[in-house]
Parts: C-alpha cells; sequence; structure tokens
C-alpha cells in the first residue's frame, strides 16, 4: 500500500488507515449500544438480541483470515475500498428490518465487511515503515480503542436525543468518511497483487510458526481479560455494595488508559523488543485482577484498572507489533486476518467464559481463572526474538531504511 500525496504520504496513508481502524471499531459498537433496545422496542426476547448483536463476532471470526489470505493475493488497497463501501450499504438496511432473522443476518453481514477491511488495513499498516512498526501499530490501535469508547457512548446520546435510525445513519457516514479518504490517499502497490501469489498450503503453513502462535494467543488473552472485566465488573460490583454509575466511572478510567498506552507500548517495543512490555504487561493484568477480586473498594478498582488498561495495551499492540515484524510482506495480509481472528474469540469468548465459570463457581473465582491465560502468556513471551526488528534492519539497504524510516 502507498500513498499519492507527496512529501507527507506515509503519515497521511497512517492516517487514513487509523480511521479505518476507528471504522471499524466504532461502527460495530455503535450499533450494539442500540440494537437491544431497537429489537427490544419490537418485543424481540432477550436471547435472540444476544444472538444477533454477537452475530458480527461470529463474522469476523469465520472471514478475518481468509480475507487476510485474500488482501495478500489480490491486493489490499481493493479489500479496503470493498468492505467500507459494503459497510455503507448494510449500515443502511438495519432500520428496514425488525425480524430477528434478518437482522441477524445483516448483523453478521456487517461482521463480514468489517473482517474484509480489517486485516488489510492493519496489514498495510505494517507495511509502512521498516523501522518504526510498533509506533504505527500503536497509533492504528489507539484510532481503533478510540471506536470502542466512543461508539457506544455516541450510540447511546444520538438514540437518545434524535432517533434509532440516526445511529445506523451514523455508521455510514462513518464509513463513507473513512472510503473517501482512503480513496484519496492510498494507492495499491505491487507486491501484493502481483508477486506474492504463493500456494494456499504454503502460505498457512508459514502463517503458523510458533512465535506468531504466540503472538496470536497473547493477543487474545489480553482482549479476553479485557472484555471479560467490561462485562462482569459492574455486576461483581453490585454484588459487593458498588453503585453501577461509580463502575462506569472505573470502566471510563480504564478505557481512556487503554486508548492512549498502546501507542505508548507500540513505541517502546521498537526500541527494547517485545519481550520487556509482554511479560510487564502479564504482570500488571494479573496485579489487577487479584486486586479487584481480594479488594472490592471503588478506590482500589481505579487504581486496578489503570493497570489492567496498561496490561491489556501491552499484551495486544506488542504482539500485534511483533508480527508486523515477523511476517514477510506475502503472508502479512493472512497474518494479521489470523491474529484479528484470535482477537475475536478473545472479546466473544471472554464474557462467555467468564460468566459460565460466575455461574458455576462464582464471579471471585471465575476473574481469578482468567491468570492462567496471563500465565501462558508470560511463557509463550519467551518464545519470540527480541532482537528481530535490529536483524531486519541490518538486513535492508541503507537506503530503504532511511526512506521507510522518514
Amino acid at each position: 500500500m502507498a500513498s499519492i500525496v507527496g512529501k507527507y504520504s506515509d503519515a497521511l496513508a497512517l492516517l487514513a488507515l487509523s480511521l479505518v481502524g476507528f471504522t471499524a471499531s466504532f461502527t460495530g459498537h455503535l450499533i450494539t449500544s442500540n440494537l437491544g433496545n431497537y429489537m427490544s422496542s419490537y418485543g424481540t426476547d432477550l436471547t435472540l438480541v444476544g444472538l444477533v448483536i454477537g452475530s458480527i463476532a461470529m463474522a469476523e471470526i469465520i472471514f478475518n483470515a481468509p480475507f487476510g489470505f485474500l488482501s495478500d493475493r489480490y491486493g489490499r488497497f481493493k479489500l479496503i475500498l470493498g468492505g467500507l463501501a459494503f459497510l455503507v450499504i448494510v449500515s443502511l438496511l438495519f432500520p428496514l428490518f425488525t425480524n430477528p432473522m434478518a437482522l441477524f443476518l445483516i448483523r453478521f453481514l456487517q461482521g463480514v465487511a468489517i473482517a474484509a477491511f480489517s486485516a488489510a488495513s492493519s496489514a498495510s499498516v505494517a507495511s509502512l515503515f521498516a523501522a518504526r512498526k510498533g509506533e504505527a501499530m500503536g497509533i492504528y490501535n489507539s484510532f481503533k480503542g478510540a471506536g470502542y469508547a466512543l461508539g457506544p457512548m455516541l450510540g447511546l446520546i444520538v438514540s437518545q436525543y434524535f432517533s434509532f435510525f440516526d445511529t445506523f445513519l451514523l455508521c455510514a457516514v462513518a464509513s463513507a468518511v473513512a472510503l473517501v479518504l482512503c480513496f484519496i490517499l492510498l494507492k495499491e502497490t505491487e507486491g501484493p497483487a502481483t508477486q506474492n501469489k504463493k500456494r494456499t498450503g504454503i502460505i498457512l503453513r508459514e502463517s503458523n510458526r510458533l512465535d506468531y502462535i504466540s503472538s496470536y494467543f497473547i493477543g487474545m488473552s489480553g482482549m479476553l481479560v479485557f472484555y471479560s472485566i467490561v462485562a462482569f465488573l459492574p455486576v461483581y460490583g453490585v454484588q459487593n455494595g458498588i453503585k453501577p454509575e461509580t463502575v462506569g466511572i472505573i470502566l471510563g478510567i480504564q478505557a481512556v488508559v487503554y486508548v492512549i498506552a498502546q501507542y505508548l507500548f507500540g513505541k517502546y517495543s521498537d526500541s527494547h523488543g517485545p519481550r520487556q512490555p509482554i511479560l510487564l504487561g502479564s504482570v500488571l493484568l494479573t496485579a489487577a485482577i487479584l486486586l479487584i477480586t481480594l479488594i472490592p473498594s471503588p478506590v482500589v478498582w481505579g487504581f486496578a484498572v489503570l493497570l489492567s488498561g496498561l496490561g491489556i495495551s501491552a499484551l495486544w499492540v506488542v504482539s500485534n507489533s511483533y508480527l508486523a515484524y515477523a511476517a514477510p510482506a506475502a503472508i502479512m495480509g493472512t497474518v494479521m486476518g489470523i491474529s484479528g481472528a484470535f482477537k475475536e474469540v478473545g472479546d466473544g469468548g471472554g464474557p462467555i467464559l467468564t460468566g459460565f465459570l460466575g455461574d458455576t463457581l462464582g464471579l471471585r473465582s471465575a476473574f481469578l481463572l482468567l491468570i492462567v491465560f496471563l500465565a501462558i502468556s508470560f511463557v509463550l513471551a519467551f518464545t519470540l526474538d527480541d532482537t528481530l526488528r535490529q536483524k531486519k534492519k541490518a538486513a535492508m539497504p541503507e537506503e530503504a531504511v532511511k526512506a521507510k524510516t522518514r
């Protein structure tokens, strides 16, 4: 992926791609915050509401890797523009239907659209810079994290003061703006479309090295813990006499830290390698869970979510940045697609697992058992090559390094 706008081409391309990441999370969560009320107003039961809301994650788990593979074969630019255009259309279909099965299909198609451009956009970011991939991935994921935070908030505001239809219209507008910016600022390079047509079996084999699998799992673990805290901290708060509005403020602190820290950890990993921040992130998240479960106090929880926001950021963005350095350009889309699929497993699987364990053992034990995933991530950090960035830089011609680090 290359930009066509002069001196600041890479910076503008990174901005456009970061807005694509923002659009993916913003539109998904904007509709999530309103779809339940929209469907309930037509008498839909909660089980069907949950299935419709969750169908977007099903689609992303299924289609992230295949679309990443297609971006390696046929070009990332096509997938980004096609996915955004499809998202505009799908967003405008929501208010036309009230039948749960129709809404399930539309929500699923929303996930298909997001999957089409998510892997391609993250792979494009990874290709922009040679020696600052962590910083670039940090910026991209900070924008994406901002979408997670702003989507539900703006969705509730718009639906309260305007109408449900306006939330769907806002999704379409956000997608259209990203589409136009990408069309102006980005251009397909020759690489993915003409040089990298490896056989499917070879691509799949190359995308499943041990260090890649470790990165997939580490990123998934961070998101699994993140969404478990978001989903069940309010419930655990009520069980311990902490008001929901207080827990809402606490979770807001976690969201802000998560958005800001991704850039910082991405930049830090450029100079210090992936192992140290991932080890630190695992420890910080473990400490946060222990504080949340063992000391149910608003003040303590406020401090705990500072730690969890930092820890989640480290696990996700650093593992993703490692893949950006490790994966060859020929399979970058496939690798990022698999990473995205693992992330969605964490997003959706965390609350499901924690809910099941909470019903069986109680929420306190359910939170504590999440530490198992963090312990495994801690161990897997030692399978990552801490000198990979230096090796990649040394292998590049000096002129190429200078050009790609500007």
